[in-house]
């Protein structure tokens, strides 16, 4: 199920936005069990809707998600880094 995610290097998002919940948090441990990082997003448009993060990372959580598994939460130079 996350084989052209892994393939491509790429991340998938847990959206913050309560109209946008588009992976669950069963969803997100499927991914870490692949293999897949994670992002947590606000979706946000405003400044207002930086709030939520909260959403997003309550999400991640409930997938078992730590702080090593979501990439924005790495350090800029590890983000940044060749693979």
């Amino acid at each position: 199920m996350f084989t052209v995610a892994l393939e491509e290097g790429v991340a998938l998002e847990v959206n913050g936005l309560p109209d946008r919940l588009d992976l669950s948090g069963e969803h997100v441990r499927d991914a870490l069990r692949a293999g897949v990082s994670i992002v947590c997003s606000t979706d946000a448009h405003s400044v207002r809707g930086l709030a939520n993060m909260t959403l997003s990372v309550a999400t991640a959580r409930r997938g078992w998600a730590a702080a090593a598994d979501v990439l924005n939460a790495r350090p800029l130079e590890e983000i940044l880094a060749p693979r």
